[in-house]
Parts: C-alpha cells; sequence; structure tokens
C-alpha cells in the first residue's frame, strides 16, 4: 500500500506491518499494513476520506474478541478506537455515556461503582463496547439490545448520525448499522440499585461463567450461534468432537462451541476445525451450524 503524505496529517499512532495476533483475544493473526489509533473525529474523517479517494480497504478493530485474523493479515488501514474513544461517564442520573474503544468490563465495574444496575450480565464479557454493540453481546438471557438508549456514529461522508434503539435493528449476535459507518459512543439505560447486590450479581455471573468456559486458553468466545431451540455446543459435544484437535486448535474439554488455542494455532488449523465441525454435526445431527465469530483478512 502507498502510504503518501496524507499519513502525516493523522495525529494518532500509527504502527506499520503490526502482527495483529497482539489484538485479538485468539492470540492469532498476520501482520496489518498499517493499524491506526485515531486521536479524535476530525482524524476519523482525514482517514474514510483517504480510504474513500484512494480506494484503500479500511477495517475498524473492536477489542478482538469474537474475532479471527487470517494467516496472511489485513490489507489496507486497520482502525482502533480503543485509545481517543474510550471515555465513560454519567450522562443523567441512570444513562452512561461510553466511547465506543473502552473495554465492556471497564464500563461494567464503572456502573457498579456508581451504583447502576442492568450491566450484570456483561461481567466477564471480553472485547471492546463497540464489539458488544454489532455484536449485541449477551449472557444469561440478556443482552446489549435491551439496555442501549442510542449509539452516535460517523456514516462514510464524515457525517454524524445519532441512532436511537429501535432502529438499530439488534437481533440475536447482531445489529443492522448503516454499511461503512464508524461507532463512535453509546448511551446505556440502566436503574438504581444497590451497590452490594449488583456486586454480588456480578460475582455469581463471573464464577457461573469461570465454571463453564475455558478461560485459561486464548479463545474468541462462542464460535458457533445457538440454532432454535438448540445449543451449539450440546450438538458438538453430542458428535463427540470435544477434545478434537487440527494443530494447536482444540475444541474445549469444558465447553464445546469454543475452540482454544492451545499454543501456536494458525489461522488456517482454526478454520479447517470449524469446517469440520460444521460437516459432522450436518453429517450427524442433520443440522447447519452458523458461525458467530467474524473471520476477516488474507490467506497466506
Amino acid at each position: 500500500m502507498r502510504i503518501g503524505s496524507w499519513i502525516d496529517k493523522i495525529r494518532g499512532e500509527k504502527r506499520f506491518n503490526e502482527p495483529m495476533r497482539r489484538y485479538t483475544t485468539f492470540r492469532i493473526g498476520g501482520k496489518a499494513d498499517i493499524l491506526i489509533f485515531p486521536e479524535d473525529i476530525g482524524d476519523i474523517r482525514k482517514i474514510l476520506s483517504v480510504s474513500k479517494d484512494r480506494q484503500i480497504p479500511l477495517f475498524v478493530l473492536g477489542g478482538g474478541a469474537n474475532l479471527l485474523v487470517r494467516d496472511g493479515g489485513i490489507r489496507g488501514i486497520v482502525l482502533s478506537l480503543r485509545k481517543g474513544f474510550r471515555d465513560i461517564k454519567i450522562a443523567d442520573r441512570t444513562l452512561v455515556s461510553v466511547g465506543v474503544g473502552a473495554k465492556l468490563t471497564e464500563v461494567v465495574g464503572f456502573a457498579a461503582d456508581n451504583g447502576l444496575s442492568g450491566l450484570e450480565f456483561a461481567v466477564g464479557i471480553p472485547g471492546s463496547v463497540g464489539g458488544a454493540l454489532i455484536m449485541n453481546a449477551g449472557a444469561s438471557g440478556k443482552e446489549m439490545a435491551k439496555i442501549v438508549e442510542s449509539v452516535t456514529l460517523m456514516d462514510p461522508e464524515g457525517n454524524i448520525l445519532n441512532m436511537v434503539g429501535d432502529d438499530i435493528g439488534f437481533g440475536y449476535r447482531n445489529s443492522r448499522f448503516p454499511a461503512g459507518s464508524i461507532l463512535l459512543r453509546t448511551r446505556l439505560s440502566l436503574r438504581e440499585g444497590d451497590k452490594r447486590e449488583i456486586r454480588e450479581g456480578m460475582k455469581v455471573n463471573l464464577e457461573e461463567r469461570q465454571k463453564r468456559q475455558p478461560l485459561s486458553f486464548p479463545c474468541a468466545g462462542s464460535i458457533f450461534k445457538n440454532p432454535v431451540g438448540n445449543f451449539a455446543g450440546r450438538l458438538i459435544e453430542s458428535a463427540g468432537l470435544k477434545g478434537y484437535r487440527i494443530g494447536d486448535a482444540q475444541v474445549s474439554e469444558r465447553h464445546a462451541n469454543f475452540i482454544v488455542n492451545t499454543g501456536n494455532a494458525s489461522a488456517e488449523d482454526v478454520i479447517r476445525l470449524i469446517d469440520y465441525i460444521k460437516h459432522v454435526v450436518l453429517e450427524k445431527k442433520g443440522i447447519v451450524l452458523e458461525t458467530e465469530i467474524h473471520i476477516v483478512g488474507e490467506e497466506i
């Protein structure tokens, strides 16, 4: 990619040929041509303009959870908001305004510190607020859609838009934000609660997550969406695939809907394992599994 003089106009930090494994919870991924951490909205507008005018691919990176970057890396620009867009503040009595680069776990802690309930379900969920919005992250039957009042974003032309919860079109582990837009911040509608009860709820949820999920290995969370009326993990386990591995990618012994990186797994290992799981579950159970994680980048 020809960089040109435009890069000097971006105030935020720039990193060239940056290994994406450093930015994913899977600890897997080839190099990005250039990774940029914009400082402000002005930086983002410049990057959008350059990407459009010079037809340079642009990928917006969240917290790196629910993401698999292929071994060939990502061409063009990777944009991360984890440095300049991570402030958390009270907007009104029970409204919390959050930059999308903040970690979801940080927001959970902030809410608890301020006696605000409604985010206990998200304790221990990795990744950024932006990723949680795009994926409509959830647990224990609760999800982000239930607490999002509004989302501020920038469209591909650089205009700032505000979308209210009902217009976003949240679905099961997805959302329908305008194509090419970049999320900037959100307002979460919580409720007043007792700090001790909130923290107790967080403790119970975290302990349950630690019992069920393989948190001692790098992973990307649930690999497959749960089919209607069933559970992906249950289907994979009953198909006899718990512990099955390709290279250093392994179906978790603790929860079969997780693939873990047991050492130095490649993206190709993971993709081959995903395809094998789909094949076996379809053959044995007659059910087509749909991936929940996003797979991006180039093959080697």
